[in-house]
This record gives C-alpha cells, sequence and structure tokens, in this order.
C-alpha cells in the first residue's frame, strides 16, 4: 500500500488560495452526484463505509464533498443538473447508505486532466489504493494525456523511481495483478517477482506465496536458491546424483563464482565412520583423541 506517496497536498491542486479563502456550501440533490469516470479505486471496504456512516449519523458530515457540475453536451436533453463527484467518496457512499436526500458540496470546475488527477491524489492521501490501483492511475495519467514519468513525478511531487516502480507492476500476468488487489500478495513480493523473467515461474511462485504465507524474505531466498541450481551445470548435477549412490549418503552440489563444489553433509560420528567404511577405509577409526 502507499501511504504519503505524494509531495502535493490536495488544496495545492485544487488550487485553494488558503485559510483566507472561503467557498459555498450548498446542498445537492445525492440523486444528483454521479462518480468520477476517473476514480482509480475499483473497490471500497465495506467496513470503512459502514463506520463513515456510524460517523455521519452520530456527529453529521463535518467536511463536504467536492463536486464538479457537469456540463450539458450539444443535443442531449434537458433535465436536473448532475455533478459530478472529486472528492469525499467514502463520504458520499456512506451518506447514501443512510437514505439522505441531500449531501453538503463545495461546486468547483475543473477539466478532464484534472479529474484524474485530484481523484488519483484524494485516494491516495486519504484512503491508500492496493498498488496495482495506483499504477494504473498513473498510466492512465501518462497514456491519456501524454506526459512523461519525468512530468508526473515532477507534477505529484514524487521520485521518478517511484513512479517507474509502480508501472513495472502492470507488466505482471494478470492472476498475480488480481492477487495483489486482492491483499494476498503484497508490493514487496510483486517488487521480487518482478525480478523473474519467466511468467511461468512468476506464476509458480505466486501460487507459492499465497499457499505457503511466504514472507518477502523467504521469496528472495527462493528465488536465489533456484537461481542456483540454475547456474550449476549439468555435469554437476549428475556428479551429485551418482556420488549420493555410491556413498549411499546425501551430495549436495552448489556453485561458487567458477567452481562447483560437492559437500557431504555429516551429523555425528556414526555417520562419519559408516561413510568412510563405505569409501573403503577398513581400519578402526578413533575420533577421541
Amino acid at each position: 500500500m502507499v501511504k504519503n506517496g505524494l509531495g502535493r497536498g490536495l488544496d495545492s491542486l485544487f488550487g485553494s488560495e488558503g485559510p483566507e479563502k472561503k467557498e459555498d456550501v450548498l446542498l445537492i440533490p445525492i440523486s444528483q452526484v454521479r462518480p468520477n469516470p476517473f476514480q482509480p479505486r475499483k473497490t471500497f471496504r465495506e467496513d470503512e463505509i459502514r463506520e463513515m456512516a456510524e460517523s455521519l449519523k452520530n456527529h453529521g458530515l463535518l467536511q463536504p464533498i467536492i463536486v464538479m457540475q457537469k456540463v450539458r453536451t450539444e443535443g442531449e436533453p434537458e433535465g436536473e443538473s448532475e455533478f459530478i463527484l472529486i472528492a469525499g467518496e467514502r463520504r458520499f457512499r456512506a451518506a447514501r447508505t443512510l437514505d439522505w436526500a441531500t449531501i453538503p458540496a463545495v461546486i468547483r470546475t475543473y477539466g478532464d486532466r484534472e479529474l484524474l488527477e485530484l481523484a488519483l491524489v484524494e485516494n491516495l492521501q486519504r484512503s491508500d489504493l492496493n498498488p496495482v490501483e495506483v499504477a494504473e492511475g498513473f498510466n492512465r495519467l501518462i497514456e491519456e494525456f501524454s506526459w512523461t514519468q519525468e512530468e508526473l513525478a515532477a507534477h505529484l511531487g514524487m521520485k521518478r523511481s517511484t513512479i517507474a516502480n509502480f508501472l513495472r507492476i502492470l507488466t505482471l500476468p494478470p492472476g498475480i495483478l488480481q492477487k495483489i488487489e486482492q491483499g494476498q500478495i503484497s508490493l514487496g513480493h510483486a517488487k521480487v517477482l518482478l525480478g523473474v523473467k519467466d511468467s511461468r515461474e512468476q506464476l509458480l511462485l505466486e501460487d507459492e506465496i499465497v499457499r505457503t504465507n511466504m514472507s518477502v524474505r523467504d521469496l528472495e531466498h527462493r528465488i536465489s536458491e533456484k537461481q542456483v541450481r540454475q547456474d550449476i551445470p549439468v555435469w554437476g548435477k549428475k556428479g551429485a546424483d551418482l556420488l549420493s549412490k555410491a556413498f549411499s549418503h546425501p551430495v549436495y552440489v552448489s556453485r561458487t563464482k567458477n567452481k562447483v563444489k560437492f559437500t557431504v553433509a555429516i551429523e555425528n560420528e556414526s555417520e562419519l565412520t559408516a561413510f568412510l567404511e563405505r569409501m573403503g577405509f577398513a581400519e578402526s577409526m578413533d575420533f577421541t583423541s
């Protein structure tokens, strides 16, 4: 999850002139409020909405929602005014569950670019998006408004590397993205999986992460082990198998720089004695001195 990811606050993006500026708060019909088409958040937790609704019942709405009046396009029939929700979707949803007829709102004017940017910033700062939603929000800003990563980073007050890292998540297989959205795989897991080039291997690891509740550190160790095994030549792997059979004892193979190392693990004196006897050391062996 992303916390405090943006350098610029909502007041900066909303164009507030500071504490001296006062705006009219109007009561508008809830039935005339429409979702922001650029809203990056796909899901809202029911428990959050219930908690917000309980707060509204006890204390009322302490902070009005922010909306933009929808401009009627040419040829569109006359009717009731419609408002696009800019900020305060959880408050709006909670009020709707309470069957409020109207809701306090501040009406402002924005363009499409600002609608997307404000929806993204409002959610990043006030209610965490999952990493996939953040990445898709960034990607949408870049694709729809022809921004470079550098321009987006500068505009949002973030590091370009942060933008790039989130965008890389979108290259993971859809099944993994779904697990990230569901919270079964963390952003840390996703970053590690991005280092695995084979998508089939990524999916196998994803299954193992969910099935065994694997930590990020364990995942790194797991991948490191696999890479070491992949770096061992065929003759090394076969040699370890033949030695294991010849000694009737496990022989492990590993790689250190340019050398392949074969290791026999001995747990106690009796194992060592048996092992040496199989190698042909038939004379009596005394390890006490």
